[in-house]
């Protein structure tokens, strides 16, 4: 009987092994992403890029890419034409908002891919048209994929784009 409960603990600890997949909410990729989002939140361009590598590969509701200097022309635009610009997120209405949900994860070489860290982000992102004074909301989720250097090597933003892209094209317009 003894042998069998310790044949019984073993297989226990066995079978909770980890799988090797790790998921984390207050790590080191976690916590940088936070400030990420909080440079584009405060509009400080050079701090938000310094977290992208130079020829990373970024992806906007699309299957092609646009690069680093693309998305930051296009980031300055949102806030030349929304002021204030916010991301929210709250877990139930009236609830605690935490800015963003954001975990990291640490996925192990498998038949099919390489190891690869990977943070997300999931919130509400909000900003008001200097021309109209409309608030748009929309909900957002960014893949952020690390490299070996610690930088952002490519990145997918899932997020409605129509709004916004309206909005900045009528200020655009409106400043000819």
């Amino acid at each position: 009987m003894r042998n069998f409960i310790l044949l019984f603990v073993a297989a226990l600890f066995v079978g909770c092994a980890s799988t090797g997949v790790q998921v984390t909410f207050d790590d080191e990729k976690s916590n940088t992403i936070r400030e990420h989002l909080q440079y584009y939140v405060d509009n400080d361009m050079d701090s938000l890029m310094a977290l992208i590598a130079d020829d990373a590969e970024i992806y906007l509701n699309s299957e092609e890419s646009v690069s680093p200097e693309e998305i930051r022309e296009g980031l300055e635009l949102q806030h030349a034409t929304f002021d204030p610009i916010s991301i929210s997120w709250s877990q139930e209405e009236g609830g605690e908002d935490i800015g963003a949900w954001v975990e990291s994860t640490d996925y192990p070489a498998g038949p099919a891919n390489k190891p690869a860290s990977v943070t997300q982000v999931w919130f509400t992102w909000k900003g008001t048209s200097n021309l109209s004074g409309e608030t748009i909301s929309v909900p957002a989720h960014i893949i952020y994929v690390w490299n070996d250097e610690g930088k952002v090597q490519t990145q997918y933003q899932f997020f409605d784009s129509v709004n916004i892209n309206a909005a900045i094209e009528a200020s655009l317009a409106a400043s000819e």
